[in-house]
């Protein structure tokens, strides 16, 4: 047995290494739970458009049964007209049932998964290696910005990156006992509703890792294995009818059981190999920049992994293929469960080469860099560089909660539109018709007013039907049309922060800011 070289290594050395470990785990959970909890629904304030619609669409399912388009139980929406993922929608309604339609309930099933996510990457990486790399993951995944900021509020999309790390753990475990390939199954089939950009690459992920288990003797055709299957083509038959649906081979599906929409504007060649060094050098720009220029993924001054996760990872990359070249030459047949590690970061390099993607577009990508950074960490025998390094990500995140809750907010303000739901109220306080300036998205007002959906339903005027994109020009008692320079005295305006308002002042308007708006009436 070596002997110790050091003091600091003397100390751990003497020291139960089990219990140290268990402690680690609990206060790198707990430190994980803080910061995604803390005054979690109040920040970020106000509300992105797409979680807005997201969480409408929920209250509409649950009180009337129909999504904004009229459908029953759709597999997808159809939202803004091009679409939108539907399991968030889903997963929003029994908290949307239990607190109302409100922020911290529409956030709730992100922030579940995001904690759970915490728990799976530990078990997840543990599994593929060691404890102390599975370690290295939590403490790393629990302090990385871009993992933060998507578990605090709820773009649909967000929701993949938890979905397949828990198929995948599953699927690593069903490679000892096969009876786990059914949750691996039921957890890939749910990804597929997560994010339509991964159908592409899905398919190819899941029978490479099939293959690579045949391959080292893991798993046969037994009656786990046969169910699994069954599952998965159960699960992902809708969406093949979904996509014969919107590619015009067969009319779409409307029941009151499930319903298979027809989308205004199907987004099928936004995978493509068009472009492909353009693409490739956009992803790598991300990566080198830490931004993707839209400041609800990263955060200013930190990125959304931070050089130093990003570092680790590509070190993390080289000595994985080094001991996988290494463990594969002794013995080709012997599983190395590193190898589903990088079929999964391969697969999303190959799709962030297809996509013109920014960070939530590629989020898939993120927890396989995560772990190759962790596993570089568990690499390092040196107890003082492992001090160091824990040292520079506690003030670290110390220094990122602090501008997350200051300078960060304060700049998501503005892009969440703070402030609406207040000049709302007051604007329908003050008057039976209320116009809206061209900067406040609909689905925010029909989220914040509540409105029935059969009403909006009936009484919307879109300005540019059919499109990818609907704009509204009114619905109900709003209005998206008026005459700035002639206002109507019977009206109430809410506009955007910057908007010349002396036209409303000459005309004897009072005038009251709620966050980035303003609200003018007689």
């Amino acid at each position: 047995m070596m002997r110790p070289k050091n003091r600091f290594n003397k100390l751990i050395f003497r020291t139960d290494t089990s219990m140290i470990m268990k402690i680690m785990f609990w206060v790198f959970l707990a430190v994980g739970i803080f910061v995604r909890v803390f005054r979690f629904g109040a920040f970020p304030s106000g509300l992105n458009q797409d979680e807005a619609f997201a969480g409408y669409e929920a209250y509409s399912l649950l009180h009337y049964g129909t999504d904004t388009a009229g459908y029953h139980n759709p597999i997808y929406l159809v939202a803004w007209g091009s679409g939108m993922n539907a399991l968030e929608t889903y997963l929003m309604i029994p908290f949307v049932a239990l607190f109302g339609l409100t922020p911290f309930a529409i956030r709730l099933p992100q922030l579940l998964l995001s904690i759970a996510s915490l728990v799976v990457v530990y078990l997840f990486t543990a599994k593929l290696f060691d404890k102390k790399t599975g370690l290295a993951a939590l403490g790393l995944l629990a302090v990385c910005p871009w993992h933060i900021l998507l578990s605090r509020w709820a773009l649909e999309s967000n929701l993949a990156p938890g979905f397949l790390l828990i198929a995948t753990y599953f699927f690593v475990l069903g490679a000892d006992k096969n009876k786990y390939l059914i949750p691996s199954a039921v957890f890939y089939g749910l990804s597929l509703y997560t994010y339509a950009t991964i159908w592409t690459i899905m398919p190819f992920i899941i029978l490479l890792e099939v293959l690579y288990l045949v391959y080292t003797k893991k798993i046969t055709l037994n009656i786990h294995t046969i169910i699994s299957g069954v599952i998965l083509i159960v699960m992902a038959v809708p969406l093949v009818l979904f996509v014969l649906v919107n590619t015009g081979h067969m009319n779409e599906v409307r029941s009151s059981f499930i319903s298979i929409p027809k989308l205004l504007y199907f987004r099928s060649g936004e995978v493509s190999f068009k472009d492909v060094l353009k693409k490739s050098l956009n992803l790598w720009d991300i990566f080198k920049n830490q931004s993707d220029g839209l400041p609800w993924n990263y955060a200013e001054g930190y990125g959304f992994t931070g050089y130093v996760i990003w570092l680790l990872s590509i070190a993390g990359f080289v000595l994985l293929i080094y001991g996988l070249y290494k463990q594969i030459r002794k013995d080709r047949r012997t599983f190395a469960p590193g190898v589903i590690l990088m079929i999964n970061f391969l697969s999303a390099l190959v799709l962030g080469t297809l996509i013109n993607v920014n960070i939530n577009r590629i989020n898939i990508l993120f927890i396989p860099v995560v772990i190759l950074a962790a596993y570089c960490l568990g690499r390092i025998k040196n107890s003082w560089v492992l001090l160091g390094v824990a040292i520079y990500f506690v003030l670290f995140t110390i220094s990122f909660e602090k501008a997350y809750f200051t300078t960060y907010n304060e700049r998501l303000n503005f892009h969440f539109g703070a402030g609406l739901n207040e000049a709302l109220e007051t604007a329908n306080s003050k008057a039976d018709k209320v116009y809206l300036s061209s900067d406040i998205h609909y689905p925010k007002v029909l989220f914040f007013d509540r409105i029935p959906v059969e009403e909006f339903r009936n009484s919307v005027i879109y300005s540019n039907y059919p499109a990818a994109f609907l704009s509204t020009d009114s619905f109900t008692h709003y209005s998206y049309k008026y005459d700035i320079t002639a206002p109507s005295e019977d009206g109430a305006y809410i506009i955007g922060d910057g908007a010349d308002t002396s036209v409303f002042v000459s005309h004897g308007f009072k005038i009251e800011e709620f966050g980035r708006y303003k609200v003018l009436y007689k």
